[in-house]
């Protein structure tokens, strides 16, 4: 919160004395492009713009991507898509300091654009800072760091900004998402149950830029027009900070690790279960109490939140909330028989969904199957009956 209010007072003092000032021809507006990083609000990079003009003394960086945990209610408010960014203002180096020490790599790319032009995106971006238009509301797919510096480049040139589409591939939100979050971490399991059917949009060249690097990708291969001729955009990248690559290690503690081995500890579990004839209620309760809890979750995203990502999650399916009420009223053995129902129908609906996953309008992480046998397992003498009577009829 302490670097928030620095970087607002900064902000303040810069562009209170920069409306005023006229860049020299010598002044060079750049995009920065900031590789990934560990924490989970960094996994899909930055980009910022730098405002370098040494004969003025600018060396700043316009930053869209300032928030707060700080800020009250901060994790309700970015679970209901209500989180708020800001742009602000901050000295090269220091915003340089920042991603060497979380030793992310970060690569400038300086626009070609004329001294009239870099002075209108110089007076657009102080503009935009000031106190009444700099906070805005945050929106993954639409309105973000990287899409806010796509806008002001193309408005800088009166959107005659020309992309390179040959090369362009059609992907969906969820396929660029997955290839940014770590592939076997706790945070990208639960970040791709998350995203609903609109993450399975396929993407237009432009709306893929909501990511910084096909934002600097995409940057690298425009073209504006000047004097009549077809010029590149941005002068080719020069690396400004370099990290090494860190290769990430075996971890036991990993989702494809954990669930595959509770998977096979509940088949033990079940099997002996069998052999005793005895069923073990404590273990129906904490499998559907996990469940019903993670179906809670599902359902706020996808009802309540304004997220774009996260509605019409067909993960519901299999992660109902009533598994929540279930998981208490089993605890009750005058009401188990009575439940009965409830436990063939969930198994029929996990059957259902398994059988048509490859036809659904949603892709699902692979996980999901483990988890769903898991249910299986402890519906199987549920189904043997139910197919028992089909049979005798």
């Amino acid at each position: 919160m302490k670097t928030l209010a620095l970087l607002a007072i900064f902000s303040m003092l810069l562009f209170t004395q920069s409306s005023a000032i006229q860049l020299s021809p010598d002044a060079r507006i750049s995009l920065l492009t900031c590789d990934p990083g560990d924490e989970i609000y960094s996994y899909f990079g930055h980009s910022a713009i730098r405002i370098n003009d040494p004969q003025s003394g600018i060396d700043y960086v316009f930053n869209y991507g300032i928030f707060s945990f700080d800020m009250p209610n901060f994790a309700w408010r970015f679970m209901k898509g209500e989180t708020d960014y800001m742009v602000a203002g901050q000295r090269m180096p220091s915003f340089l300091d920042s991603y060497i020490e979380e030793k992310r790599s970060v690569y400038e790319q300086v626009l070609n654009i004329s001294a009239s032009e870099r002075q209108g995106l110089f007076d657009s971006l102080v503009e935009n800072a000031k106190v009444e238009n700099r906070v805005y509301r945050y929106r993954h797919f639409s309105d973000n760091c990287s899409t806010r510096v796509r806008d002001q480049f193309e408005k800088c040139v009166n959107h005659h900004l020309q992309y390179d589409t040959s090369q362009d591939k059609k992907l969906s939100y969820r396929q660029l998402i997955d290839a940014c979050v770590p592939p076997d971490s706790w945070n990208g399991f639960g970040i791709k149950i998350a995203l609903g059917i609109p993450c399975d949009k396929i993407t237009t060249f432009s709306q893929k830029m909501f990511l910084p690097d096909y934002l600097m990708r995409s940057m690298a291969g425009s073209k504006v027009i000047k004097d009549g001729t077809s010029q590149s955009f941005v002068l080719p990248a020069t690396t400004l900070y370099k990290a090494n690559p860190v290769k990430a290690g075996f971890d036991f503690t990993s989702p494809v690790i954990v669930v595959n081995l509770f998977f096979l500890i509940v088949g033990g579990l079940t099997f002996i279960e069998y052999r005793r004839k005895k069923r073990m209620i404590w273990l129906d309760f904490l499998i559907f109490l996990s469940l019903g809890l993670a179906g809670l979750l599902l359902t706020f995203l996808c009802f309540y939140s304004t997220l774009e990502a996260t509605g019409s999650n067909l993960n519901l399916i299999w992660a109902l909330p009533s598994h929540l009420i279930f998981a208490i009223l089993w605890l009750f053995p005058s009401l188990r028989p009575k439940l009965n129902w409830y436990l063939k129908f969930t198994a029929g609906t996990v059957i259902l969904f398994l059988m048509s996953m490859p036809f659904l309008p949603q892709t699902f992480h692979w996980l999901i199957i483990p988890i769903c046998l898991v249910i299986l397992l402890r519906l199987a003498d549920k189904l043997i009956i139910a197919i028992k009577k089909k049979q005798m009829l």
